[in-house]
């Protein structure tokens, strides 16, 4: 019977610890980041994307190049075929366009 209380007793203390350590040293909540990249701008005439599957809903091509673009806050349909100035962030090889301007 000693023994069965020296046990429970043990129990206790290991659990009462326990709490106290993972209070004390317990992971603290990190303030969350966001990561962003710099403001980039792309020039040239907008259309709609034939390439299946990818992140981009439309593409601009100028200068010789051509840039995948998607956006969440533009309807880019309204500016088919018009050449426009996009300004956004790129993720990955989209410049997910924050505002959008046609140009002359």
């Amino acid at each position: 019977m000693k023994a069965f209380l020296v046990g429970i007793l043990f129990l206790v203390i290991v659990a009462v610890g326990g709490y106290f350590a993972i209070r004390y040293f317990g992971s603290k909540e990190a303030a969350s980041t966001v990561y962003q990249t710099a403001k980039i701008t792309r020039t040239g005439i907008l259309s709609k994307s034939t390439v299946a599957g990818a992140d981009f809903t439309h593409i601009i091509v100028g200068d010789g190049n051509s840039w995948g673009v998607a956006s969440y806050s533009v309807n880019l349909d309204l500016y088919l075929g018009k050449k426009v100035a996009a300004t956004g962030q790129n993720s990955g090889t989209t410049l997910y366009v924050d505002s959008i301007q046609v140009v002359q």
